[in-house]
């Protein structure tokens, strides 16, 4: 007869309680300390779950569909987890909470430490559990664990396991199979409350659970095994419920959202077909540029190639048959959009992002590292690699891998990184306009969505000293794109609003946008500051005969944040640029330049050119900006403009 209530320590030792209880706690405490992560808890049942419903798929075939019911329940601040995998017998069911005990079989599991059902029992202060249909059928709760561990004066009883009721519909529904249920809360447990997420809704859920647990399955590319599907329900505080039904357990690769990307084995096909025609093997479709990202998988075999004549590394790869898989794309903004606009996650959490995930049989494995790259180090966080090794063994908890396979995945994550930079050519060039990476626009609806931007986002010149006598620039809304830029600028030195700079070419194929002279020519009056008449102008005038400068190099940006990008990843130098124009200036530069405006009027005696609005100043460089937004706003409103400019680009703001 099942007994209703036991101490699962002492089933896992045939010793007296008192004798071993103080050990035990220390062990225990031990464990709890290696598992730090947000998503831990998350990650030990959904891991536990899937491994149960795996095995059971093994012993009984293609009839058997595996399957998960989650429940994030934000009213009680709980997460629930049932599965219609193997079960516990009854002996496996009482010692499995106790350390190092584990029915998990190596290479075959996701884990095998056997301390992660520790971590769970005591890690928090309730948990239920239950089983049925291997002979067996239970349901216990144990109350206080991670009280217990943490208490030094022995004022808490240790923890029993008590027989209880399970209220969850999914398992009442099984005729085999595990459930559990955790809730949060107390000094000690990581989270304290599940709103730490800011997320309430299944949708927001789906897209942190598939990435930052287990329950995103990491494939191998060998692999066609059927995934595992799970129901998602979120109970939000009001108790509302919302459910979403047959999803499929699998990581959520960043290709398989983000529109435009372009797989790297399909181009270098396309390219072997074109050179076995005798066809030009450059003369890529265009419907392969301009791609928001590229992404290859790499097999066992094509990882080893990546890197020659390293021993050690051959060694790792072939040892624990490491895959990876990397995706690269044009602008770190695009894990913004990902954020805000796919996963709807709060502002600045980058769910994903740029760096190295290790990974070990089909689970993420920790946080993300830093892709250690010795130059173009921007591109660490423009490139998102996974490493997944088979049958590696990492550290207790969820902390970590071993420093020769840290060192080994990260070879790999340099390999990829310079492997895709190659094909750099078939990004699109981040201008430092928003992203759109969910849909391509229609032709009749980008003209709708243009005449909506104009009527919302008028460019009006109000100052009548300009493009007499209508007072009207002929681009009639604010810019949307470096193209917009390029055309408003044009337009201001065309019209004579700035008169300091000649332009000699535009070049959309270059490294670089364009070569200009900065010119000052008679009458020199034209070039003079007057705050009513020529409030572009200089204050003094530096050339008592007319000046023509050398040819300098120029750069188009929507938002200067892009350049600044540009310059971390090494594919632009600043040394370079003489003169960079965009519609925005972003926040990027407050990292490493300082800015002086030139449209605060104390700073007027710094404007050289005529037209210049910016001077960013690194310390070792020093090039000009024209920030056509604020051009703009300073010619409508000249006084009106200088707190603005005071606050935001002064000597306080640090």
């Amino acid at each position: 007869m099942q007994r209703t209530t036991w101490d699962p320590l002492l089933s896992s030792k045939d010793a007296d309680a008192e004798i071993v209880s103080a050990a035990q706690k220390r062990e225990i405490k031990n464990i709890l300390k290696s598992y730090v992560g947000m998503y831990d808890s998350f990650s030990e049942l959904i891991q536990n779950a899937m491994d149960a419903v795996d095995r059971r798929a093994l012993a009984e075939g293609d009839d058997y569909q595996k399957k998960l019911w989650l429940t994030i329940d934000l009213s009680e601040n709980s997460f629930s987890i049932t599965d219609n995998g193997i079960g516990f017998n009854e002996k496996e069911f009482e010692a499995f909470l106790a350390p190092n005990i584990s029915f998990k079989n190596g290479g075959s599991t996701r884990g095998n430490k056997g301390v992660g059902a520790t971590y769970i029992g005591y890690g928090f202060d309730y948990l239920q559990f239950g089983t049925k249909g291997n002979g067996h059928e239970f349901v216990g709760e144990m109350i206080d664990g991670r009280d217990w561990v943490e208490d030094y004066k022995g004022i808490v009883t240790r923890p029993v396991v008590n027989a209880s009721t399970s209220n969850n519909p999914a398992f009442s529904n099984i005729s085999r199979g595990s459930t559990f249920k955790i809730k949060f809360g107390g000094e000690h447990t990581r989270p304290k409350d599940l709103s730490w997420y800011s997320a309430t809704t299944p949708e927001q859920w789906l897209y942190l659970l598939l990435i930052k647990t287990p329950l995103g399955s990491i494939d191998y590319v060998t692999d066609d095994s059927e995934n595992i599907l799970f129901e998602l329900k979120v109970v939000d505080r009001k108790g509302n419920e919302k459910v979403l039904t047959d999803n499929e357990a699998r990581y959520i690769y960043p290709h398989t959202k983000i529109k435009a990307s372009v797989n790297l084995k399909d181009i270098i096909q396309l390219q072997n077909n074109l050179i076995s025609q005798g066809k030009d093997a450059s003369a890529i479709p265009t419907k392969y540029l301009k791609s928001n990202g590229i992404y290859e998988h790499f097999d066992t075999n094509e990882v080893l190639a990546l890197r020659t004549n390293d021993e050690d590394y051959e060694k790792l790869v072939k040892e624990y048959n490491v895959e990876a898989y990397g995706y690269f794309t044009y602008s770190t903004s695009v894990w913004d959009q990902f954020n805000d606009t796919l996963a709807k996650l709060r502002k600045g959490y980058r769910v994903l992002k740029g760096g190295l995930q290790l990974a070990n049989n089909n689970m993420t494995q920790g946080e993300l590292i830093a892709i250690p790259l010795t130059s173009n180090i921007g591109y660490q966080n423009q490139c998102h690699i996974i490493v997944h090794f088979k049958d590696a063994d990492p550290d207790l908890g969820r902390k970590g891998f071993q420093p020769e396979l840290k060192e080994a995945a990260e070879k790999v994550s340099v390999a990829i990184v310079n492997r895709f930079k190659k094909w750099k050519r078939l990004l699109k060039s981040d201008s430092g306009v928003k992203p759109d990476i969910t849909k391509e626009i229609e032709l009749h609806e980008w003209v709708k969505a243009q005449e909506s931007h104009e009527a919302e986002h008028p460019l009006v010149l109000t100052n009548k000293n300009f493009f007499a006598p209508i007072n009207e620039i002929s681009i009639t809304s604010e810019p949307q794109s470096e193209q917009d830029v390029i055309v408003l600028f044009n337009q201001l030195i065309a019209g004579g609003v700035i008169r300091g700079i000649n332009l000699l070419a535009t070049s959309q194929v270059k490294q670089y946008d364009g070569v200009y002279k900065y010119v000052v020519k008679e009458p020199f009056d034209n070039h003079v500051f007057d705050k009513e008449n020529n409030p572009l102008g200089v204050d003094e005038l530096h050339f008592q005969s007319e000046h023509v400068s050398p040819p300098k190099i120029l750069e188009y940006k929507y938002n200067l944040d892009a350049l600044i990008h540009e310059f971390e990843s090494e594919y632009k130098s600043e040394k370079d640029i003489h003169l960079a124009v965009a519609w925005e200036m972003g926040k990027e530069w407050l990292k490493n330049y300082e800015a002086i405006s030139l449209l605060d009027l104390d700073n007027l005696h710094q404007r050289d050119f005529h037209g210049l609005t910016h001077i960013l100043d690194s310390g070792t460089t020093r090039f000009h900006v024209v920030v056509l937004k604020e051009l703009v706003t300073y010619l409508n409103d000249v006084d009106g403009v200088q707190q603005y400019h005071k606050e935001n680009y002064g000597d306080d703001l640090f």
